[in-house]
């Protein structure tokens, strides 16, 4: 059976502790290099995500079966942000009913978090995806670090097509929001044709972002990149990714 393990490491760049578990199936040391998936938790997360899913048990189950081979799993904490970096001259209103972290979440996660996940590690292949806020910040790097993921997944991510006013502390500004938007990418080069995506929402999803996901899925295919894409049952909610976790594993896996 695999194994998770939880470790508390300084970032030097958001200059706190921050914390990252992470799955390690049971043939590791057999296997020699293996995938690793960042997973990332939505709004109000953190690491403990990958226990709340029960991915352990999911994926003992799934490379038992040989439904997927081994894989690493990790889940950062990225408190409440879109992985971006944000300044303090971020705006933040005080009548929000969550506090939303200010900082430079995308360099911690792309200078530190993918360091200090792999530095123990062999690694073949590394794929993100995230849910929510989570499925965000996974479709921000995959699109502008195309080199580093072959794997993408939104799931039920926190695509908008206007900048709402309580999501304004997230971009900054106005100018912000358009140049980190998805719908509005434009940068695809021969990196990206080599990716693999994968998006999906809930037919019943609250912020409307199955609408968003669709607007997404068609964006990435006149662009010639390959993506999986679906609109199943559910709403915006935890319930929603445990419906659907095991299908996600196998697309990282390769076999979707």
């Amino acid at each position: 059976m695999g194994t998770i393990q939880y470790t508390v490491f300084h970032s030097e760049i958001l200059d706190k502790q921050m914390a990252i578990s992470t799955y390690i199936p049971e043939v590791y040391n057999q296997n020699g290099k293996l995938p690793i998936l960042y997973f990332l938790h939505g709004r109000g997360g953190d690491e403990s995500f990958i226990e709340l899913l029960d991915i352990k048990s999911i994926a003992d189950s799934l490379i038992s079966s040989k439904e997927i081979e081994p894989l690493i799993i990790v889940c950062p904490r990225m408190e409440n942000t879109r992985g971006l970096n944000t300044y303090s001259e971020s705006f933040v209103s005080d009548n929000l009913s969550s506090i939303v972290n200010i900082g430079r979440y995308e360099d911690y996660f792309i200078n530190e978090v993918i360091p200090f996940a792999e530095m123990k590690y062999e690694i073949s292949d590394r794929f993100i995806g995230g849910a929510s806020a989570g499925g965000y910040a996974a479709i921000h790097y995959g699109l502008k670090y195309p080199c580093l993921f072959s794997r993408i997944g939104g799931h039920m991510p926190a695509i908008e097509i206007k900048l709402e006013m309580s999501d304004i502390q997230y971009y900054g500004n106005e100018d912000g929001f358009h140049a980190n938007n998805p719908l509005e990418f434009n940068g695809f080069n021969q990196a990206h044709q080599l990716q693999s995506w994968y998006l999906d929402a809930g037919n019943e999803d609250e912020g409307r972002f199955n609408i968003t996901t669709n607007m997404f899925a068609n964006h990435l295919t006149k662009n010639n990149i390959k993506v999986t894409h679906h609109i199943f049952e559910g709403h915006h909610d935890l319930q929603y990714i445990k419906d659907n976790i095991s299908k996600y594993l196998i697309f990282y896996n390769g076999k979707i």
